[in-house]
């Protein structure tokens, strides 16, 4: 399939989106888009993501200092090998796209279409799409995991075509908490939404999903019963809508939006290992402090960040030592990229000791798929 051909495929996926401005799955992703201060309008300068067409796309591949060549999981032959250690399995490194975001030259904002699949980099650089469920309009938020299945947390409208008031008592809606298998089948289904309550999907692991639910807690629940227990040695929780909250290797990870100050508190106990303040990024930025990712052995935690101004904006790696606190950047984006570039972080996953990061650098405005734009750095 020829670059023209996935421009052709993306340009009619978007003439076929249905105008629905009255319907409650378009209010409520706009009220979930504001909640997240990621505002996309539809202007000139576009992002087109196309790897739900299954291409194999080659990607940029840009090093910091020599290092091995990625791992890559192949088919082993007879007799098998060995299982390799669990810190030199690579992690799976899944993609929000949402960071493509930006403004042009012009002022513009940018958007991204609205591709229904979850977009994942595999370790031999493939882009890999798994369609959203049909059970779900929207998913608000997935975690890919370890053996391969995904948790997702998604919304439906019950009565589509018919405009409601937005907000957490909208009648009429329901947010399922699903699992699927590798390949998109599901496993698992279930409602998990209380009226009045807002609930975000923060993190999860083979058994447990970490749900967020207002006002201010975290809950485990149970993905094969579905029974939730409340992490009652937290004694405090930020709110979500200004917070960024990750669940990763029994820590809670945090950083408010107004506030570039990265928070790890143990989940056992409650007690809080570290804040530290993220170098580089001005206030009005603090949000763009993901994609994170703690390495395998728990011992360093990974974050892409954007920083930089209007005029000069960069991408960095910042690797964050769990027992210290201490905070080690690296240069990804190879210096200051201009605003006309629109540079963001799509996601960070380890492979043995290097840490990949994908990012996205946006050409002209204009249509143009995602392995036009899509940049891969390892450091190691």
């Amino acid at each position: 399939m020829t670059i023209d051909d996935i421009a052709a495929t993306v340009r009619r996926a978007a003439d076929a989106v249905p105008d629905s401005r009255s319907d409650l799955s378009t209010v409520l992703r706009r009220h979930r888009i504001n909640k997240r201060r990621r505002t996309a309008v539809a202007v000139a300068a576009m992002v087109a993501v196309v790897a739900a067409t299954g291409a194999t796309v080659t990607l940029t591949q840009r090093h910091e200092q020599p290092q091995p060549p990625a791992q890559v999981q192949q088919t082993p032959a007879t007799p098998a090998p060995e299982t390799p250690a669990p810190d030199a399995q690579p992690q799976r490194l899944p993609l929000d796209v949402g960071w493509a975001l930006g403004q042009d030259k012009n002022g513009g904002k940018v958007t991204v279409y609205d591709v229904r699949t979850m977009l994942e980099l595999r370790p031999d650089k493939r882009l890999v799409a798994t369609p959203f469920p049909a059970v779900v309009d929207d998913v608000r938020s997935w975690v890919a995991l370890d053996d391969g299945r995904f948790v997702v947390l998604g919304g439906k409208d019950l009565k589509p075509g018919i405009q409601r008031q937005d907000g957490p008592d909208v009648t009429d809606f329901a947010i399922r908490l699903l699992v699927l298998t590798p390949d998109g089948r599901i496993t698992q289904q279930r409602e998990v939404r209380v009226q009045g309550q807002d609930v975000e999907l923060i993190g999860a692991t083979a058994t447990t999903a970490y749900l967020y639910r207002t006002p201010g807690r975290i809950m485990a629940h149970d993905l094969q019963t579905g029974a939730e227990q409340p992490l009652s040695a937290l004694k405090s929780v930020p709110d979500w809508a200004t917070t960024r909250l990750s669940v990763q290797g029994g820590l809670l990870l945090s950083v408010p939006e107004q506030s570039c100050d990265l928070t790890a508190t143990d989940l056992a106990t409650g007690r809080k290992l570290f804040t530290v303040h993220l170098p580089g990024l001005p206030e009005w930025s603090c949000r763009t402090a993901w994609p994170a990712r703690l390495s395998p052995d728990g011992r360093t935690l990974a974050m892409a960040v954007k920083g930089g101004d209007d005029e000069q904006a960069t991408v960095s790696l910042l690797k964050i030592d769990i027992a210290t606190g201490k905070v080690t950047p690296f240069p990804v984006s190879g210096g200051p990229v201009g605003k006309e570039l629109r540079p963001g972080p799509l996601g960070v996953g380890w492979v043995g000791g290097t840490v990949r990061v994908a990012w996205v650098r946006m050409p002209s405005p204009g249509v143009h798929p995602l392995s036009e734009s899509i940049q891969v750095t390892d450091v190691g």
